[in-house]
C-alpha cells in the first residue's frame, strides 16, 4: 500500500487540536508534514529556489497565527495547501512578473482540443519546459493539471472570471507544445 505523502497526508484532529492550543511540537510535526510538499509547490509556480523558501517561510507563519480559524470544514491539508498557493501567487504579484489576461483578450467560444497531439507523452522533463513559460501560464497550469485546483478556485486566486483560467490554461498549452516541438526539432538536428 503506497503511503500518503505530500499534501495527501491526513492529519489527525488530536494534532490540529494541540496546535490550536499553542503546543510548540504540534506546529513542528505540521511543518515537517508539510514542508517538502510546500517547498515544490512554491518552486514550481515561482520558479527560484529563495522564493519558494520565503514563501514556505512565510506561509508556515500564516498557518501557524492562523491555526485557531481552521473549522474542520474541510481537509487541513487543503487548507495548507491553499495558504502556500496564495503566498506564491502574491510573490508573483509583488515581483510584477505576472502579466494577467485582460478580459477583453479573452476570445468567446475558444476551444483547444488539449490532448488532439502526442506532443506531451515525448516530453522527458515537463519541468524544465514550465521554467520556460510566463509565470502566470506556468501557475495556471500547475494550479489545474498538477494541484488539482478547478478553474472556479484558479479564477479566485487571481481575482479573474473562470474564462481566465479556461483561456490562461490553453494558452498555456499551446505554448508547451511550441516549446516541445522546438525541443525535439533541436534534438533532431544537433550534431552527434
Amino acid at each position: 500500500m503506497r503511503k500518503n505523502s505530500g499534501f495527501n497526508q491526513i492529519v489527525s484532529k488530536d494534532l490540529i487540536l494541540l496546535a490550536q492550543q499553542g503546543d510548540i511540537d504540534a506546529f513542528e510535526k505540521i511543518y515537517r508534514l508539510f514542508a517538502d510538499a510546500s517547498y515544490a509547490l512554491a518552486f514550481r509556480i515561482c520558479s527560484q529556489h529563495s522564493v519558494a523558501e520565503d514563501v514556505v517561510h512565510d506561509a508556515f507563519i500564516k498557518i501557524m497565527n492562523n491555526v485557531n480559524k481552521f473549522r474542520n470544514d474541510g481537509s487541513f491539508s487543503g487548507w495548507c495547501r491553499r495558504i502556500v498557493t496564495y503566498e506564491a501567487l502574491d510573490r508573483l504579484k509583488k515581483s510584477h512578473r505576472v502579466h494577467l489576461v485582460n478580459e477583453d483578450d479573452l476570445i468567446d467560444g475558444e476551444e483547444l482540443e488539449l490532448f488532439q497531439q502526442d506532443w506531451l507523452d515525448a516530453v522527458i522533463d515537463l519541468d524544465k519546459l514550465l521554467q520556460q513559460l510566463s509565470p502566470n501560464y506556468r501557475a495556471v497550469f500547475i494550479l489545474h493539471e498538477l494541484e488539482g485546483y478547478n478553474h472556479k478556485e484558479i479564477a479566485q486566486f487571481f481575482e479573474k472570471s473562470e474564462s481566465f483560467s479556461k483561456v490562461t490554461l490553453n494558452r498555456a498549452y499551446a505554448s508547451l507544445k511550441k516549446i516541445a516541438l522546438k525541443t525535439t526539432q533541436e534534438l533532431q538536428y544537433a550534431p552527434n
